[in-house]
């Protein structure tokens, strides 16, 4: 009797080993691979035509961090609500904003890298026949649109630009696959949106009127962003690091071999060469480009967050815009800095 308990204390205590194993147990092993605290991380994206999905394509983020857990979601609204439910640690790459939007609204998080400058990959796309040419002819058409995103901004922008508001227009909130639908069934005269979408109406009957690189020249410069919860960042500075160096490899593939880069995003997403070469035409910086004035040199980035913030709160989108300390604050440069620090060593 002696003999079967003392050989099911020890089954009962190689179990507990396994379990606590499994579940991620506090092991050195576990310290060593996956930082402070050694939490796995829950990334959250989007499959864009950009240098994230280039990273995703490639594997990168798993080279430096084995355990995190990519999910995809639709619009920079949802990566939100998933950092905002606790249900992902980094989000990324999303919209100037999205991240004003959920940084008014309290989501503790830190903007720490610029993933685009966007050029001609999102704008305000038109049906050949419909007679519109501007921004100025959308007046009392049916204008399909994502809410909280870059694109709603964007075509918040056209509009003034053009002399007009919100009211001027019949406004139709919708996901991009939905605005794709809606094009299609001809629900919507226009629409402003992004790759896939933008180029997908564009081949379906539609001509490109206006593009960010257009609102930009009217000082509306927007950016894709990755964000860390300020929670898990505490807990995690290396993981944080690990993570931006599978980003910074993916934007250093696109600048050394554009080629291979496109060609692994377009794998991903399912194009061809001539989409994937349509569709990524913006500026994706890499790591040693970041503290450039054009990103976050002269608090650059933290400015365009606020000037998004106040022309959110002028046009009734957001309640505060809070102000530009605020979104100094919000940006931090020292994962940035870290894994600067630490490719250059190696």
């Amino acid at each position: 009797m002696k003999n079967w308990k003392s050989i099911l204390a020890i089954i009962v205590a190689v179990l507990s080993i396994m379990i606590m194993t499994a579940c991620g147990g506090d092991t050195s092993s576990d310290s060593e691979q996956n930082g402070q605290g050694g939490s796995a991380a829950v990334f959250a994206t989007q499959d864009l035509s950009d240098c994230c999905t280039v990273s995703k394509a490639e594997g990168f983020f798993e080279e430096f961090m084995p355990d995190i857990d990519i999910e995809t979601f639709n619009a920079g609204r949802d990566i939100n609500n998933a950092l905002k439910a606790q249900s992902a640690d980094i989000g990324g790459a999303f919209g100037i904003v999205p991240v004003a939007v959920g940084l008014t609204s309290g989501i503790d998080y830190k903007v720490i890298y610029i993933a685009t400058r966007i050029q001609g990959t999102e704008g305000l796309v038109a049906k050949e026949d419909s007679g519109i040419n501007s921004a100025a002819d959308l007046k009392g058409k049916k204008v399909g649109y994502t809410s909280a995103s870059s694109g709603h901004y964007g075509l918040l922008c056209a509009l003034q630009d053009a002399g007009l508001s919100a009211d001027d227009v019949e406004l139709i909130d919708m996901d991009p696959d939905a605005i794709n639908s809606a094009w299609q069934r001809g629900d919507i005269d226009v629409a402003y949106t992004w790759n896939p979408t933008l180029i997908n109406l564009k081949n379906s009957g539609g001509k490109v009127i206006l593009t960010v690189e257009d609102l930009a020249k009217n000082g509306h410069a927007t950016y894709n962003f990755y964000v860390v919860s300020s929670e898990y960042a505490e807990a995690n500075p290396d993981q944080v690091v690990a993570f931006l160096k599978g980003v910074q490899k993916g934007a250093a593939l696109y600048k050394d071999d554009p080629d291979e880069a496109k060609a692994a995003a377009a794998e991903r997403l399912e194009l061809s060469v001539d989409e994937i070469n349509e569709q990524m035409t913006d500026i994706y910086p890499t790591i040693d480009e970041q503290m450039s004035d054009d990103c976050f040199g002269s608090d650059n980035a933290a400015r365009n967050l606020y000037n998004v913030a106040r022309f959110l709160k002028d046009a009734g989108q957001i309640e505060d815009a809070k102000d530009l300390e605020f979104f100094k604050n919000a940006i931090d440069t020292t994962y940035l800095e870290q894994a600067m620090s630490e490719l250059a060593e190696e």
